[in-house]
């Protein structure tokens, strides 16, 4: 990394061998969630999918701290749906998914 951070828009050169360049989409993305089996609280097996949106906001942490940030979201969200979702029971999902959508939001910001 360097000392100033990451470099905006605009003309720079990277030194071959030296320097690394990796580009990152700072715009919204999306990524569709394939149907899924879920065990809900009161033994019921639901086949669950979902369209996660994300947004890189420090582009120097989404190179530096992980590998594959793109597939870490992925695997955060769908880890996250499979957590909530168990704690609840068939009708609870049914009825509350404003309030189950909200609860996964406040998870995945933390």
């Amino acid at each position: 990394l360097l000392t100033g951070g990451a470099r905006g828009p605009g003309v720079f050169f990277i030194i071959p061998c030296v320097d690394i360049y990796e580009k990152i989409d700072m715009r919204t993305a999306t990524y569709e969630k394939p149907p899924q089996e879920i065990l809900t609280k009161d033994s019921v097996t639901v086949f669950v999918n979902a369209i996660m949106y994300y947004k890189v906001r420090d582009a120097t942490s989404a190179v530096a701290n992980v590998d594959d940030y793109s597939g870490s979201a992925r695997l955060l969200a769908a880890t996250t749906l499979r957590n909530v979702l168990g704690t609840k029971n068939l009708g609870d999902i049914l009825s509350e998914r404003e309030s189950i959508a909200q609860e996964m939001q406040e998870l995945l910001l933390e």
